[in-house]
C-alpha cells in the first residue's frame, strides 16, 4: 500500500513549500532537551491508525554554546521523544492542534562539522539523526515472554506486559472470557517433535498481540489525542472535521483492494459429530472454496470458530488516497473524518457527499535551506512538504493492522501428574469429569511456573483395549497451545518398572505402591525365557511362574 513512500532522509519530490513550526523534546534519564524548531532540517513521519514511526534530523551548535545533548545522546540510555508539527501562517481561529506524537528512539547517529582551517579543528555544528516509533512497537517488538496463566483471561495476560510509557485500555468482551489456561510461548524456544531437532519462535509479544486482534476481529487503535492505545470490539468514531476545500487538495484517488472470491467452509473432522459450516460471501464465485479443517470434540469451540470467521470483514470497500496541497488548517490525524466540500467542488464528482475516515498520514518535510546557520534557533522555517492521507469510507470500517510474524505453537515443557486420590505415597490416578465440557481431565503441575493445568484424558497411542491413565508424579512432556495443553510423551519409567539389561526383560507393573501391586514380567534367566505374574499385598503374595520344564503356583507370606 505504501510502496511509493520514500525512506527517511531520502529527499522526496515535494508538492509545495510550507512554513512549519516544529517542537521537539528528547528526554533522557529524566532530563528534557528542547530543540528549537527551525534547527530541524528533515522529518519523516508515518502515522497509522495503530501507531507511528519516523525519523528527524537537526543541527545543534557547539561553538556558540555548550552542546548539552551530546553526553547523554551518545550513551545507551532510553530516549523518549515528543514531536509536534503545526502550520504557521493564515491559521483560523481557534488555531488547530499541533500533530503530536510521543515515542521512543530506536536508532541514532551523529555527524560533526568542524573548522578544518582553525587550530585544534574545533566543532562548529553537530547534526543529529534519530529514528523513532510508538512505545508499544519499540518495546513489545523486543519482548518475548514465556508465561502460563491458569483460569484467567486474555485481558490479564496482555495487561501483564504493559510497562511505561505504554498506556493501554482494553474494551473487548472476548478478552474478558476466562480460559482454563493461556500460554504465551514467545521467543527462542527449542522444539521437540517428530522430524524436528530444533527451531525457534521469532514472534514477539507485539506480533502476538496483532495476531490476536486479527484472529478475534478486534481493533487495535492508537489514540493520537491522548497518546494512548485501545483494544476494542468496534472501530472508533471518527473525529469530526470541516469539509476540505478543493484548493487544499492536490490529488485525490479512489481504489478498491482485491475482493475475496472464495467461500469459507469450516470442517469439523471428528468421528462423532462431524460437521460442515459455511460462511456466506456474496462476492464469491461458486465452486471456489477455502476449506479449514478442524478437530473439536467440544461443539461450542467449533461454533465459536464459525462465529469468528463469519464476523470477519470480507469486503474492504472503497479506499481513498489524498495528497494535500498544504498543511491541513484544522486538527487532522488518523481517525479523523475527511470530506470534500461538495458545494464548492461540485456534486458530480465521485467523492461528493461521501465521508471517509483516515487510516494513515504520511508526512515528509525537508528544509528549503538545509545549511545549519539558516534560521538557527528560530521557532519555524520553510520546508518542502509532502502530506498524504489514506483512508476508508466511514460507514465501512476496517481493522488496519501492521504486518506481523505469526506465533508458533506448541511450547514444550515438563510436568508432573497430580492426583487427589489416596495417600501421597500411592501411585493413584485422578481424572475428574469437567462439568462444562463433559470431558475427563488430568491435573498436571508445571514446576517452571508452579501452576497446575487441566489436560484432556485421551488414549493417545494405546490400543483401545488398554486403559492406563498416568498416575501421580508421572513425568511428562507437555505441549502448550494458546488455550489448551496436550501430553506429548512420558519422560521416565515408574519406580520398580525398569529391569536390568542383563535380563533383556519386559515388565508391566500395576498397583499403588511397592507393597500393594501386581507385576507381569517376561525375562531371560541363563538365556532361557521366564514368564511371571506376582501379586503382592503387604506380606501376602501370590505367584504364577512359567519357565523351562515347570509351572509354579505359589501363595505365601513373605518375611
Amino acid at each position: 500500500m505504501l510502496n511509493n513512500f520514500l525512506h527517511p532522509f531520502m529527499s522526496p519530490e515535494a508538492n509545495h513549500s510550507e512554513s512549519l513550526a516544529f517542537s521537539l523534546t528528547l528526554t533522557i534519564n529524566g532530563t528534557a532537551h528542547k530543540i528549537p524548531g527551525a534547527n530541524i532540517k528533515q522529518c519523516e513521519l508515518q502515522a497509522y491508525s495503530y501507531g507511528f514511526s519516523g525519523a528527524v534530523g537537526f543541527y545543534l551548535p557547539d561553538e556558540q554554546r555548550q552542546d548539552e545533548l551530546l553526553p547523554e545522546f551518545t550513551a545507551e540510555s532510553l530516549i523518549n521523544i515528543e514531536l509536534g508539527i503545526k502550520a504557521v501562517h493564515n491559521l483560523p481561529k481557534p488555531a488547530p492542534d499541533a500533530f503530536v506524537v510521543k515515542g521512543v528512539v530506536t536508532k541514532k547517529s551523529l555527524t560533526e562539522l568542524s573548522y578544518e582551517q582553525v587550530s585544534g579543528n574545533p566543532v562548529l555544528y553537530r547534526y543529529y539523526q534519530i529514528h523513532f516509533a510508538d512505545p508499544a512497537q519499540v518495546l513489545w517488538k523486543q519482548h518475548y515472554p514465556s508465561e502460563l496463566l491458569v483460569k484467567d483471561c486474555m485481558a490479564s495476560a496482555i495487561k501483564m506486559q504493559v510497562v511505561p510509557p505504554i498506556n493501554l485500555t482494553i474494551n473487548f468482551p472476548p478478552a474478558d472470557e476466562v480460559q482454563p489456561l493461556i500460554s504465551l510461548a514467545l521467543g527462542n524456544t527449542e522444539y521437540i517433535s517428530p522430524g524436528e531437532t530444533g527451531g525457534s519462535n521469532n514472534a514477539s509479544f507485539y506480533d502476538f498481540l496483532i495476531d490476536y486482534c486479527a484472529r478475534e476481529n478486534a481493533f487495535f487503535i492508537y489514540d493520537y489525542e491522548r497518546q494512548h492505545y485501545l483494544l476494542q470490539a468496534d472501530a472508533p468514531e471518527p473525529k469530526s472535521t470541516q469539509p476540505f476545500l478543493p484548493h487544499e487538495i492536490s490529488t485525490l484517488h479512489q481504489h478498491w483492494p482485491s475482493s475475496r472470491r472464495s467461500i469459507t467452509n469450516l470442517l469439523n473432522g471428528v468421528a462423532v459429530g462431524s460437521k460442515k459450516n459455511t460462511v456466506k460471501n456474496s462476492n464469491a464465485v461458486t465452486g471456489i472454496n477455502h476449506d479449514i479443517l478442524l478437530r473439536h470434540n467440544i461443539d461450542h469451540r467449533f461454533s465459536s470458530r464459525t462465529c469468528k470467521e463469519t464476523d470477519k470483514k470480507m469486503d474492504h470497500g472503497e479506499q481513498i488516497d489524498v495528497h494535500f496541497r498544504q498543511w491541513p488548517l484544522q486538527t487532522f490525524w488518523p481517525h479523523c473524518q475527511f470530506q470534500i466540500n461538495a458545494n464548492v467542488n461540485g456534486k458530480h464528482v465521485f467523492h461528493a457527499d461521501k465521508s471517509y475516515c483516515s487510516d494513515t498520514c504520511l508526512i515528509s518535510a525537508t528544509a528549503i535551506d538545509c545549511t545549519p546557520e539558516h534560521n538557527l534557533d528560530l521557532h519555524f522555517t520553510q520546508y518542502k512538504l509532502t502530506y498524504r492521507m489514506i483512508g476508508h469510507k466511514t460507514d465501512a470500517p476496517v481493522s488496519v493492522l501492521p504486518d506481523y510474524k505469526k506465533p508458533t505453537y506448541p511450547l514444550y515443557v515438563e510436568g508432573l501428574v497430580v492426583s487427589d486420590v489416596g495417600a501421597a505415597d500411592e501411585k493413584t490416578f485422578d481424572v475428574p469429569r469437567n462439568d462444562q465440557t463433559g470431558q475427563f481431565e488430568y491435573k498436571v503441575h508445571i514446576p517452571l511456573w508452579d501452576k497446575t493445568i487441566p489436560i484432556m484424558l485421551e488414549p493417545d497411542f494405546l490400543n483401545s483395549h488398554f486403559y492406563f491413565p498416568f498416575y501421580r508424579n508421572t513425568r511428562l512432556l507437555i505441549g502448550l497451545d494458546l488455550y489448551r495443553a496436550h501430553i506429548y510423551k512420558v519422560l521416565s519409567w515408574g519406580d520398580g518398572v525398569q529391569m536390568p539389561q542383563i535380563t533383556q526383560g519386559n515388565h508391566i507393573l500395576f498397583g499403588k505402591k511397592t507393597n500393594d501391586e501386581t507385576s507381569l514380567s517376561h525375562a531371560y534367566e541363563n538365556s532361557k525365557p521366564v514368564f511371571a505374574i506376582k501379586r503382592k499385598k503387604e506380606k501376602d503374595t501370590e505367584l504364577l511362574r512359567m519357565e523351562e520344564g515347570s509351572i509354579i503356583f505359589q501363595t505365601c507370606e513373605e518375611p
